[in-house]
């Protein structure tokens, strides 16, 4: 039979109470400092969602602001929510580098300057610190009276100096605040990170919505221009035909007598027929002009509805049977293929091409067979065409020269004209946004007039 236990064998001793007594208190004490450290990480993580809401908030309200100094007074008023101390300044660098308050709280004792002693090689780091840290900087701002304060620089994007916060307490106010806690030169270097991202696009929307003012203002400008300019164009062609009409009539009476007096030959001697004779050609003359300047007015501004695709192959086409008589009387050749189709006035290319040929023609010497080459060559927004003869060339001082009213090259005066063909070509291709010029080696050697046209008209 096994023996039976007593009581006492299951009984601990003293010295085992003490130590599993000693091990639940171990247990306890940590299970305390564990949760009080739990709830130091809550409040800190609670305080860290706190500001990253602040700071969203800051972000939205920032964006909206109407001035610079909106702006930065919504910005000391966040960060002194955000790190929760009564005074807060700040400051943007300008561009010759000075840096300017343009926003401050809770400095009412305090004189501040507008533009702050300091540049940015005085900060002592790139990111948040403590002012307290760096006595040498806090010297600088001895007018704010702080005590300590949390600092940051501001950066633009490019890297570049932008600006300064700064956020702290003054001797007075360690009464009622908590000293300042260094783990909060992070966060702060994020807000202001922050805030110097929000005032660089405030500052850049500054810019674009003047660009805008004042390319609106430049439109108003050129819209009350252009109307100025077809009003004066619609006077200009109904001024020129009053001219016309003005002047013509009494010049028609002068070519009709002296047409009679070259009739009636009796009793006027050879040389009064030949004052008549010149008489009569100088009106015929001054007759001429007057249409050609008729012309050059009724080439105004083109609209938009005047404008279609011209298909410049049928086009010379068409001009090569209208001058077919002067073709074959100067044994001419003209020569074309493979011309574009490009949005123009159909009317006024008319004029242009027509005016070049017959010039090509016309200032070519008696004796040589006038060729004329037409082609033309795609460039980036259009088309340049060239027209080349074989005539009697130009020299380089006439080359710009022979585009300007009533001018024309000295070779020149011995073949007819007014010096006003030109003048409506340089105007037609001008008002289809192009340019014209022409190229010659020299006299004798020919001319290639060359003009640019885009391949569509714009509306503006």
């Amino acid at each position: 039979m096994a023996p039976v236990d007593s009581p006492d064998q299951d009984k601990l001793s003293y010295d085992d109470l003490s130590r599993l007594c000693a091990e639940l208190q171990d247990r306890v004490t940590r299970g305390i400092s564990t949760q009080q450290q739990l709830i130091s990480i809550k409040n800190e993580l609670d305080e860290e969602l706190n500001r990253f809401k602040i700071i969203q908030d800051f972000s939205k309200e920032g964006l909206f602001q109407d001035s610079i100094e909106g702006f930065a007074t919504v910005a000391t008023e966040y960060f002194i929510q955000a790190f929760q101390q009564p005074h807060c300044l700040f400051a943007e660098c300008r561009d010759d580098g000075a840096l300017q308050v343009i926003g401050q709280f809770g400095f009412n004792n305090s004189v501040i300057p507008s533009v702050l002693p300091l540049a940015s090689e005085d900060l002592p780091k790139r990111e948040g610190f403590l002012l307290g840290e760096h006595p040498a900087f806090k010297a600088k701002l001895a007018f704010l009276q702080l005590e300590d304060a949390l600092v940051a620089p501001m950066y633009r994007p490019d890297n570049s100096f932008y600006g300064l916060v700064v956020s702290g307490q003054q001797k007075a106010d360690q009464r009622f605040y908590d000293p300042i806690n260094p783990k909060d030169r992070h966060a702060f270097t994020v807000m202001a990170t922050k805030a110097s991202y929000l005032m660089y696009n405030f500052r850049t929307n500054e810019l674009l919505k003047q660009e805008i003012r004042e390319r609106r203002r430049m439109e108003q400008m050129l819209e009350a221009k252009a109307n100025d300019l077809l009003r004066s164009n619609a006077e200009l062609e109904q001024f020129a035909y009053v001219v016309s009409h003005d002047l013509k009539a009494p010049l028609r009476n002068v070519q009709g007598f002296a047409d009679l007096l070259r009739r009636d030959q009796s009793g006027i001697s050879p040389v009064s027929r030949e004052y008549i004779n010149m008489i009569w050609e100088e009106v015929k003359r001054f007759s001429d002009i007057i249409d050609a300047l008729l012309r050059y007015a009724r080439v105004s501004t083109s609209s938009i509805q005047d404008m279609k695709e011209v298909d410049f192959q049928q086009l010379v086409y068409k001009i090569e049977g209208q001058l077919s008589l002067t073709l074959q009387q100067r044994k001419a050749q003209l020569k074309y293929q493979n011309l574009p189709t490009v949005q123009a006035n159909y009317r006024q290319m008319q004029q242009l091409l027509q005016n070049l040929i017959i010039n090509a023609i016309k200032f070519t010497p008696e004796g040589r067979m006038p060729f004329i080459h037409l082609e033309a060559e795609p460039t980036q927004n259009g088309y340049r065409f060239a027209v080349k003869d074989n005539g009697i060339g130009l020299r380089s001082a006439d080359q710009k020269r022979i585009f300007g009213l009533f001018q024309r090259a000295d070779r020149e005066q011995q073949f007819e004209g007014n010096g006003l063909g030109l003048s409506i070509c340089k105007k037609i291709v001008e008002q289809h946004k192009g340019k014209i010029w022409v190229e010659s080696v020299g006299p004798g050697e020919g001319s290639t007039f060359f003009f640019t046209l885009p391949s569509r008209q714009s509306e503006e």
